[in-house]
Formats: C-alpha cells, structure tokens, sequence
C-alpha cells in the first residue's frame, strides 16, 4: 500500500514538470489537486501560434546547446558547506614599491646598448604642485598645453643639483603627508642616497621608525680622514713609487711614521714664506689658458661630406633639391642627438634645418616646438609648415590653431610662459628651434631668450638658428656650458645670391658696393656730385667756356675777312654767354638753383627733412625705373609708419597689375575677408589696403588689423604686390625674398634719439634682396631725399661692410622672474644669474679658479707659527685689537664729514698716512675737502717709494709702539712716486697734525720735475724716520661731536690694549703677527 501510493506521488510529478512546474508553482499545484480545486477550473484559452513561430520555439529548446546550466539545476543541486574564516589573508604583505630602475645607455644611430645605469625613481605623490621631476604625476587635461600659475617648473637642464632637488622635494613630501591631520598616503619613506639603509622606515601611524644608522669604527674613520688628506696634497707631494727593496736598508724595514715624522720636524727647521704677503701674479695667466672642457665645436662646412648617404641613410625629410653642405651637417648631429647653432646669411637655407628638426620629431613620435620674435614670423611659418607637415599648430597672443600638434610654432614669450608655469607639453618635446637668435641683442626682449634656454629641460635638444655674427662661438659655448650638452656651430661663408649696393641720385642709380664686397669710390663721387648739384655747376662752366672759345673764334674769323668786330662779339658774349642768358648774375636755364644753408631753402625746414610732397617725384621716378629695368618685385624699407601710407600715397597714379593679377588679388582678398562681419569688411584701411594691392601696391607696419597684414605677407609671397612700403618688422626673419630693396634713408630713430643703421640691421633688411634660384644678384639702393649731399663714404662703408653686431647679453632680474623663481625652493635666483650670457667668462674661467683656489688653500694650510713663549701669552689679543683699531679709524674718518670742524682738517699741505693696494705709503692733501659720490676719496700727491711692495709690518696698526718696525720711506725725490691721485677715504690711516710748506701753487706738483725739486728740499726731513714727531696724529680735541666721540673712544681702548700686549718685547714679534695673520685670513 505503501509502495501504491510512493508510485503514484511520483507519476503526479512527472505530470507536473511535464507540464513546466518548478518550486513554488510546484508546491502550489500538489496542495490544489489535493484540495480538489484543481479539478474545477476550466481549460485555459491557448494563444495560436504560426507554424514558423513554432518551428523557431522548438529548435531553441531542442535543438540549440545552452552555454550554461538551467537556473532549476542551481537551486536544487547547490550546496553549502559552512568553513571556519581565516584571518591570516587579511596580512599579506604588500609588494615592496620600487624606488630604483635601469635604463640602457645608447649609443649611434641604430641605438646600440653599450650599457646600462640605475635612476632613482621619485615618490608617487609628486605632482605638478610640489616636484619639479619630469616623472611626476600629470596635471588636468585643461592645464596640458598652458600650464597652470601653481605649477612647479620642470628642473632645468644643466643643474649640478638634479638629485639634490629631487632629495628635498622627496623630504618635503614625507614632512607634508606626515603632519597630523594630513591626508595618508600610505608608507612615509625617508630615503637618503648614498647611505646605508635607505628603506622603507617609519611604518603607518608612526612618527618615526627604525634607526639603521651603522656606527664607523674607530679605524674606519681613521682610514677615511687619511685618504682626505692624501687627496688633498699637491701633486709635488704625492708619494713616488719604489721598488720593494728601496724600504730595507741592511735588512730593517723603515717605519712610514718615523719616516713622515722626520720629515716633519725637517719642515719646521726650513724657514716660513709668506705667500700672502707678497704681490702674487694673478690667478690666470692669459687668454691662452681656459679651464673646463669646451662645449663648442665648430663644423668646417668647406669640407664635403660624400658618404652623406651613408652617414643617415633613412632620412625623415627628402628634398627634390641637393643639399649644401652646412645644411648636411645640420642634419648629421640632429640624427646624432646633438644641439645646433647654424649662422648662416639671409636666404642661404636655415629653414630645411629647422623642417628636418619637425619632421624628425613626427618620426619620433615627439613634438618640435618653433619659437620665433614676432607674430609676423610666427604666421607665415605656420602657413608654410602647414602644406608641408601634417600635424602643425600655432599658440601666439591672437590664435590658437591646433594645440597639442607634433609641431607648435609660438613667439617665445609663449615658450616662456610654459616653462614657468610646468605645461605637462614640455615631457613630448624633443626639439626647440629658435629662430633669430640675434634678436638676443633687443634692449626689452632679449632677456626672455636666455630665461627659455636656461630653463629648458635636460631632454629637450636645441637648434639655434642666427644671421651671421661674429661671436658664435662664444654664445655656443655658453650654452652648451648651461645645458651640459655638445653644441655644434655651423656657419656659412657666404651668400648664395650676392647683392650689389647702389646709391640714388637724380633719376638714376650708381653703384657703390659690387657682388665682391668692394667699395667704389668712383661710383660714390658721381652721386654726391648729382645729388650736392656740383655737376650742374660743372657743366654750366664747361658751356660757359665753350661759348667763350666760340664767340673768341667767331671774332677772329670776322676780323680775318675785314669786318667790323662786333659782328662775332656782341652775340656770343652778351647775347649767348653774356648775363641776360647764361650770365653767373641772372639764372639761366642752364644755371641750378641757389641753395641756402642747412638744406632750407630747398625743404622750407632745417635738418635735411622733406615732406612727402616733396617726397612724391623721388619714389615715382625711382619705382618707374625699377620697372623699366625689370627689377620688381621691390621693398621699400621706411623707418615710420606715418611715412610708409604717405609714400604709398604718393604712388596714386601709378598700376602694376595687369588684368588676372588683379583677377587673383581681388579673389584672395574677397575669401579672405569673409570670416569678418560686413560691416567689418568696410573699415577704412580695409578699403584703402584694397584699392592700393589692386595696384601692386601695399604697405606693411605694426599699425595693420593682423588679418591686413597676413593678406599682404601672402600676396607678397605670391609676387602679387610689386612695391611694398614697411617698416623694420617686415625684416625680421620673414621668407619672403624680393628682387630689389630699397632704404628710404640710412638713419633711423632708435627711442633715444637718430643714429645710423648698425651692419647687422642693414645686413637684415638688405638680406631681403637676391631670390635663390630666380636672381643671380640682388640689389639695395639707398635714397637720401632732403639731402644736399650724398651719405658719408665712411658710413657706408661701416653700414654695408662693417662686421655685424656681437651678441650681447641684455639679462635683467624683473619681477615677474623673481615670483617665478621663488615659488620653487629649489631653484634660486643666484643660480639663474650665474647662468646668465653676461656671467659666460666668468664660468668659463670657473674651473681654474678653483684649482689656483685650492693650490693657495693647500700653502695657506702648510703655514705653521712657530710656538713661542711670549708671543703665545695674549698675541691673538693683540691682534684682534690692532684689527679693530683700523676698522674704528675708518669710522672715524667717515664721521668726520658730518662734522663742520671735521670737514675743514681735511686741507691742503697736510702730511697723511694711507695704504695703498693693501702696504702702506704716505702722502700730501693737495685739494681742500673730500670728493663727493658713493665712496668719498681725498686728492693727495703720493710720496711712497716707487714701485712699492707689501711688507710683513704693513698688518699692524698706525700706532706710535709699532712704528719702529715700518718699512722706511724714501728720501731722495727720484725714488719717489710723485703722482697726484684720489684715494677713497677708507684707506686713510692717520692725518698728522704736520702742515708741509708749499712755496708755489698745488698745481706745480702735477709737473715731475716741480715735484721733484719739491720733495728734495721739504720732504727728505719727514721720510727718515716714522718715529719722528712729524708723523703724530692730529688733537681730536676740537671735535665735539658725540658719535666721533663715542668712537675716539673705542678706537683709544682698542689702542692701549694692543700697545700694552706682552707680546710686543718678542725679538721675532712681526714674524710671529705675520704668521698668525696669514694662518686667520
């Protein structure tokens, strides 16, 4: 029965999970069909269903696997079993964070391993905020390209304390992160380099932690102060080596001790020099002799280089033209990893140096950053980079083109601004180019070139692009020296497009310089002749005496025939050359116009100046002749920007274009202005730039919308404009050559008053001239309008062939440096003046400073004083006493000035006492009162012997206990120096109460023979002797005053203790102060 009713329990089951029950449906259905209430429900209505719906059903419950168990499986076949927790997985040890990794050294082009070397990794809570290390956390996506105020510069390359930056920005992290209530950032570390134990040492929630520190034994510290004081000897005193017998004499061994000690007590039998008593030579013996390594090499560019090929077989950049060969050097070191400074002339080629820098940083994978001096330059380059390069941006003060490109061209203000402000963009850049490098020479802007290149980061490769200036090298080895980095100067000998120089004159141009750099003097006087007028006068003498050889002719011939002689007479001399037509009384037609005095007369104004009236025939009859000689394309260099519209102006009615060159300049102008608004597109230098490029004509100044200037720098390029009016702006760098150049002057206002253009700004602009590979010679004319006479043949020859310009450094702390600097600890304001272009020699020279430093250290340290029984009782006190003694007197001589009584003990024919280069001399005032300015100096005839040396006594004050061991002065005038000189009242040591009798004027004494007639008959009794009375000091008693009388007071207590001092009864007294002064200093 009970197996009847166990089957049929499991046939109802079957049933039901046929049916598709499961769980609680399940349970629900078994407790109906016991009830009976199952029975009594009605038969569902079932939803019809297609054939393909079916179909579809039926293979997905059939037919198609399923990836995972049925959810039924799950809660009926799971099972849990209950496990005891373990705790020990909750301390694991984390892994230990790596504070060091390896890197490979390479070397050539195919980065060969030659080696490897283990850097210091910084803490990963270096951020942009408190580390200067380029592995520092990145910054906001919004700060990448700008950077941000509170950002810490990326460490500059070239700083000899790199690591030491790196330590204490380490140690500032931990101090922070250890301050109670400061944000945890997992284990502090206190890691110090180079020590032992530098490890993982104060554990979370502690202070402090372990203390690793490794006491030195007693004969490790012994060893090592050993080795230092070998280190420190010279040379001479190292020891030799010896063969292994040479210690054994008659088989004993010497001892080394016995030995240093007898060489000691050697020493001390020798007598003592005194270096630093006598004159020593300076620290540097010449020019020849330059200490540290150089940093610069410069590249003989007149050698081929015919491997090229294989030297850098796979190029980043192919040109369709021929390489020169400075250009192959360039491209050599950038493909070796080394810094460039090319000089070369205008025209010659530096922009496929900096375009092979670009498209070696695509290739890379790295950014290349283009800085140049001017928007202008700044744009033009982004429009030609553009069609070359595809990835290029522009970052100046007007646009922001594509930011994060693979090449940025910006002004170097920009650069600037990055680097102080840390733009995470500096970590992507490989190369810097700077372009015009001579703009270093600007008075305003010159200094931002030297902040960029100090601040660069190690990484980053310069490439300096220059006109040709004579001390490349010098300014190469400066950076090289403050970036640590080889650089490589490569110049250029000379133009590839030579240019002829032509001075204008009447209707005509005369050549003064031709394609040979050669001055012509012919050409130079023809000019001036034409311009002074002189060949007008010259020519109206030569028709004068032609008519008068005429008319005495035609009289002959009459006389001859037998007529009357006024037949020939009256016509030729009154009538043709007489004064009513030709006469020097009445202008002629032939006679030039008389001219007055300072070019007034012909201008109406003084100064040779014209207006642009006046100006108006010179520059049409100069532009017609450049068009009939076919030398347009012209640019015409104007040094304001009022003249440049005037002189535009002045060329109304005159047109360039033919009918398509004014179709494309009409269609440029109409697209380009098409980003402005319309009422925009009618201002009225839009209109007025219109009208004048619709003739060939523009002008080109910093007053221009940039949008105007832009079109103009491109019709230009295009040679759509034939003559162009700009300033010296249009100068700088731009690439765009033009057949002719022409300078309305050869003076220029510079912000402080007219001077003539200096070689390398004539250089600049004239460069402008010759088109390579359309032009086999450019040419410069030089107008002189409003002048009477040609410029000087001196300053053309200086202007045209004179040597350029030296870079020079215009660096200046300002303000906006010394915030920058001080928010970095780190780097100091010191370290940036020191790496200055002004401070070069002086770090050029660093190295042999400091070796001639250490050589004087290591003889001051071998000057032992000798013990002495006396003077080691109070000889230090003495001193001191006698040191304070000279600094009061110099007090007191400076406090005398405030004093009207004071003021008047400094008169003439009174006897002095004075050191002069640190020994004394004595001499007379020869001028009543104390000269004025920063440091007050008295006048005075020096009496000391000729060719004076230091002596061990000049150490001691002037006190009358210490003046028997003076050095005597001369008697004889002869031997005297007898030269009236100022000396600063510092070094004044005593005024005697001695007034010397003068029988003539002080003046005589400026004569040598007065002067030494003078010191034979009134001198020679006051040099015998320093005992003499004559050498006592002047009564202070007159002088009132409470400061000078407080210090009479110090200086007469410093006095009676050096003069009551034991030491003074020492037979070796001045030997003994002489060492111990030495030995102090």
């Amino acid at each position: 029965m009970a197996q009847a009713e166990a089957l049929a329990a499991t046939l109802a089951e079957l049933n039901l999970n046929a049916q598709g029950l499961s769980g609680s449906a399940f349970d629900d259905r078994l407790a109906e069909e016991e009830s009976g209430q199952y029975q009594n429900r009605g038969p569902r209505p079932r939803a019809r269903q297609n054939a393909e719906d079916l179909i579809k059903e039926l293979e997905a419950d059939f037919l198609t696997p399923s990836s995972q168990f049925s959810p039924e499986w799950l809660n009926r076949l799971q099972r849990r079993w209950d496990v005891s927790t373990d705790y020990k997985d909750l301390f694991e040890v984390a892994p230990t964070q790596t504070r060091t990794i390896v890197r490979f050294d390479r070397e050539g082009l195919e980065g060969r391993v030659t080696g490897y070397h283990e850097v210091t990794v910084p803490a990963t809570s270096a951020n942009a905020k408190n580390s200067t290390s380029l592995l520092r956390r990145p910054a906001g996506r919004a700060d990448f390209v700008r950077g941000a105020a509170g950002f810490f510069p990326f460490a500059p390359g070239g700083l000899d304390g790199v690591e030491v930056i790196a330590e204490m920005e380490s140690e500032a992290q931990t101090a922070d992160s250890s301050r109670p209530g400061g944000k945890p950032s997992g284990l502090d570390r206190i890691i110090n380099f180079g020590a032992e134990g530098g490890l993982l040492e104060v554990a979370p929630g502690f202070s402090r932690g372990l203390k690793f520190e490794v006491a030195k034994s007693k004969e490790a510290a012994e060893n090592d102060q050993e080795v230092e004081h070998v280190l420190q000897q010279e040379e001479a005193d190292l020891p030799v080596e010896k063969d292994d017998t040479a210690s054994d004499v008659g088989g004993v061994k010497i001892d080394d001790d016995e030995l240093s000690g007898d060489e000691e007590d050697i020493d001390s039998l020798l007598p003592v020099e005194f270096p630093a008593l006598e004159p020593r030579a300076p620290l540097l013996s010449g020019v020849q002799k330059k200490g540290g390594r150089e940093w610069a090499h410069v590249v003989d560019v007149n050698k081929d280089i015919p491997n090229f090929s294989e030297l850098v077989p796979d190029m980043a950049r192919e040109w369709p033209f021929e390489l020169d060969t400075f250009q192959k050097e360039a491209v050599y070191h950038l493909e070796s990893g080394d810094s460039v400074f090319v000089a070369a002339h205008t025209s010659a080629g530096k922009t496929v140096v900096a375009e092979y820098a670009i498209a070696l940083a695509a290739k890379h994978m790295t950014k290349a950053i283009y800085t140049s001096p001017i928007k202008a330059l700044s744009n033009q380059k982004f429009r030609d980079f553009r069609t070359t390069f595809d990835d290029v941006g522009i970052l100046t003060g007007d646009v922001q083109i594509n930011p994060e490109a693979s090449c940025l061209i910006m002004t170097t203000e920009i650069l600037r601004s990055m680097l102080y402000r840390g733009a995470d963009l500096i970590r992507d850049v490989e190369f810097v180019i700077f372009d015009e490098v001579h703009y270093v020479n600007d008075l305003e802007r010159g200094v931002v070139w030297e902040e960029v290149i100090i601040m660069l980061p190690e990484h980053v490769t310069l490439i300096l692009l220059s006109a040709t200036v004579p001390n490349t090298y010098e300014f190469a080895s400066w950076v090289g020296r403050t970036k640590k980095k080889d650089i490589y100067v490569i110049s250029t000998a000379k133009r590839p497009v030579p240019l002829e120089h032509y001075l204008w004159a009447g209707k005509d141009k005369f050549k003064i310089v031709d394609s040979n750099k050669r001055f012509l003097e012919g050409g130079w006087k023809e000019a001036d002749n034409i311009i002074s007028g002189r060949d007008k006068i010259k020519a109206q003498k030569a028709a004068e005496a032609q008519a008068q050889s005429q008319a005495q002719r035609g009289g002959q011939q009459g006389r001859g025939r037998g007529q009357a002689p006024g037949r020939g007479g009256p016509r030729g001399n009154s009538q043709r050359g007489g004064a009513q037509r030709g006469g020097g009384a009445q202008r002629g037609r032939g006679q030039p116009a008389t001219r007055g005095t300072g070019n007034i007369a012909r201008t109406g104004r003084g100064g040779g100046r014209t207006t642009a009236a006046q100006d108006k025939t010179v520059w049409v009859q100069l532009v017609q002749h450049l068009r009939k000689e076919n030398l347009l394309p012209g640019c015409i260099f104007v040094f304001s920007k009022k003249r440049c519209e005037e002189n535009a102006d002045s060329l109304s009615n005159q047109d360039f274009c033919n009918a398509s060159e004014k179709s494309l300049t009409h269609m440029f102008i109409e697209k380009s202005l098409t980003r402005l608004k319309p009422e925009d597109r009618t201002l009225p230098q839009i209109l007025r730039l219109r009208d004048l490029l619709s003739r060939g004509i523009a002008v080109h100044h910093g007053g221009l919308l940039p949008i105007m200037k832009e079109i103009v720098e491109i019709l230009f390029a295009k040679s759509l404009v034939k003559v162009l009016f700009a300033t010296e702006t249009f100068a700088m760098g731009l690439n765009l050559p033009t057949r002719t150049v022409v300078f309305s002057g050869f003076r220029k206002h510079d912000g402080k008053g007219f001077r003539d253009l200096l070689p390398g700004e004539y250089t600049q602009m004239a460069g402008r001239a010759g088109r390579r590979g359309l032009d086999t010679v450019g040419y410069v004319i030089i107008t002189s309008t409003g002048k009477d006479e040609a410029p000087p043949a001196g300053a053309l020859k200086r202007m045209i062939l004179g040597e350029p310009t030296k870079l020079r450094s215009q660096f200046r702390l300002t303000y906006n440096m010394i915030l920058n600097l001080l928010r970095v600890e780190a780097l100091r304001i010191e370290e940036m003046i020191k790496r200055s272009f002004s401070e070069n020699a002086t770090q050029a020279l660093l190295p042999e400073h400091e070796k001639q430093v250490q050589l004087s250290e290591a003889s001051l340290a071998k000057i032992k004083r000798e013990p002495c029984d006396i003077c080691d009782i109070d000889l230090v006190a003495c001193h001191n006493a006698a040191m304070e003694y000279g600094k009061l007197t110099s007090e007191l001589h400076v406090g005398l000035l405030a004093s009207p009584v004071g003021k008047r003990l400094f008169m003439p024919k009174r006897l002095v006492v004075y050191r002069k280069d640190g020994y004394r001399t004595a001499g007379i005032i020869v001028r009543e009162g104390v000269g004025g300015g920063p440091t007050p100096t008295v006048q005075i005839l020096e009496i000391g012997k000729l060719g004076g040396r230091r002596h061990p006594s000049d150490i001691l004050p002037f006190l009358p206990k210490f003046r028997h061991l003076f050095q005597t002065l001369p008697t004889r005038g002869a031997d005297m120096t007898l030269k009236v000189c100022k000396i600063p009242l510092s070094d004044l040591e005593c005024l005697t109460n001695t007034m010397v009798k003068l029988t003539g004027p002080t003046w005589y004494l400026n004569i040598k023979k007065e002067a030494i007639k003078f010191a034979d008959k009134e001198l020679h009794k006051y040099c015998g002797s320093w005992t003499s009375t004559a050498w006592d000091e002047i009564d202070w008693t007159r002088i009132k005053e409470l400061q000078v009388r407080d210090i009479l007071e110090k200086r007469q207590a410093q006095a009676t203790i050096a003069e009551s001092c034991k030491c003074l009864q020492c037979p070796d007294f001045l030997k003994h102060v002489s060492e111990h002064s030495v030995s102090e200093k």
